[in-house]
């Protein structure tokens, strides 16, 4: 999972912080910041982007149209995650934690939590999968056909792949991989694809404004947040 650094509520031109009158108003400037992509499930959105709460506005009415408590998301996982109620500390959040390193993925597997975290990290990371159904693949009982989370998932990981060995052959650029990898979003399988090659997550990590603060300069490796579980 994506990373994300949300930054300060966003100004005028007269330089007044921007005063909400309803959530959507928000998504141009999440866009700028973060990217149009799900910030849970990591999908490239295009046009289909919701405006999410981190914690529902129906429980937290105060924080209805609060910057801070706004990301953006598709539709499968803006309502796997609808009206639950939130306490923060019991999930990872991408503008919060360095949820680079909470997860795993696979080929043609959903994410799972990643190795080596601690047991109370573990049970937060599988309590954070559960909350945004990125475990809902044929045979979840909650799992929908028409949620095309896993297949894009998937996709992505084959392009990754074909990326790879191009990029090994000396066929594509680092920017070329990028160009490939953002319009088709999941930015933490080809951050895995490419895991030997730290001058393509370096573009990829720009490319997908993921928050360098939580990777190594050099090496690329993600490293704790600060303030953050992780």
């Amino acid at each position: 999972m994506r990373p994300v650094k949300r930054g300060d509520t966003p100004k005028d031109l007269s330089g007044v912080a921007v005063v909400f009158t309803k959530h959507t108003q928000s998504r141009d400037s999440l866009i700028k910041a973060i990217g149009d992509f799900c910030s849970y499930c990591e999908n490239a959105l295009h046009s289909d982007i919701d405006v999410e709460h981190v914690q529902p506005k129906d429980g937290k009415p105060l924080l209805a149209l609060t910057w801070d408590n706004f990301l953006l998301a598709c539709k499968y996982c803006n309502r796997a995650k609808w009206d639950k109620a939130i306490t923060l500390c019991d999930y990872f959040w991408p503008d919060r934690d360095n949820t680079f390193r909470a997860f795993a993925y696979a080929f043609d597997q959903p994410p799972v939590p990643a190795t080596g975290l601690t047991p109370n990290q573990r049970t937060i990371a599988e309590e954070t999968i559960k909350l945004t159904g990125l475990d809902r693949v044929p045979g979840h009982p909650h799992f929908s056909d028409r949620d095309r989370r896993f297949i894009k998932r998937r996709d992505a990981w084959g392009a990754a792949l074909l990326a790879l060995k191009q990029y090994q052959a000396g066929e594509i650029t680092a920017g070329n991989v990028a160009q490939m990898a953002v319009p088709r979003g999941f930015f933490s399988v080809w951050m895995m694809a490419f895991g030997a090659y730290p001058e393509v997550r370096k573009v990829l990590i720009s490319q997908f404004k993921a928050d360098a603060n939580c990777f190594d300069p050099t090496t690329t490796e993600p490293i704790p947040r600060l303030g953050g579980q992780l």
